[in-house]
């Protein structure tokens, strides 16, 4: 049994998650399309569980809490039978070296294999002009949220990127340019909300806001 290269894994992995409305769609998971000559190589993926391939356990499902970050407690796990399915221990070290790199940024980079998806910031979206006025809008409320709790006057400058995980009820994380005072200099922020499409008595929940971690004190 021959092996799959991981942008393949990926695509098939990738391809299970449910596509939004036509109207809501802001993401595009950019992966590769896998044709009929590796429609065999499903029974290579039946080889790993849902638990392995996510490379974290699933925590219990908690109510949102402000400055609370849902990854914290969690490690990421290498499992064996995930190495099998590479031809290669390069192919290996490339899959598993943009894992933790994902794993690392808790959400704020896209990982398809947790179902954390890239949201295309200059596509259209419903009352706004691009996709980006509206994750910015969705932004500003963390950054309320932060100001009136940390006694602050932090000020969003522009969106960088933007993740989500979820499909009726988002799960948005955001990377964006600030200003911590008037005319400061600009600090990268992160931000990550709660939104649910179709509900509108449901306003966005804030859940943290905070300084981008430097890489080397990720964890």
């Amino acid at each position: 049994m021959t092996p799959t290269p991981i942008n393949e894994l990926t695509a098939k992995l990738a391809s299970t998650t449910y596509p939004m409305a036509a109207e809501e769609v802001v993401s595009s998971p950019k992966v590769e399309e896998v044709d009929d000559r590796f429609s065999d190589s499903s029974s290579d993926l039946e080889l790993c569980c849902d638990e392995e391939w996510l490379a974290y356990k699933r925590l219990p499902e908690k109510e949102p809490e402000w400055d609370v970050d849902s990854f914290d407690g969690r490690e990421f796990r290498d499992y064996p039978n995930v190495r099998r399915l590479f031809p290669t221990q390069q192919l290996y070290d490339d899959y598993l070296d943009e894992r933790l790199k994902a794993f690392a940024s808790k959400g704020f980079l896209p990982d398809p294999l947790s179902d954390i998806f890239e949201i295309y910031l200059d596509g259209p979206k419903k009352g706004y002009n691009t996709c980006r006025d509206f994750i910015a809008e969705l932004t500003n409320v963390c950054v309320k949220k932060f100001n009136e709790t940390k006694v602050k006057t932090l000020e969003l400058v522009n969106v960088l990127r933007a993740t989500h995980s979820g499909i009726a009820k988002w799960k948005v994380y955001v990377t964006f340019m600030a200003r911590e005072y008037h005319e400061g200099p600009l600090v990268e922020y992160q931000a990550k909300v709660i939104y649910c499409f179709g509900n509108d008595d449901q306003p966005p929940f804030p859940i943290l806001c905070r300084p981008s971690p430097k890489p080397d004190s990720q964890n």
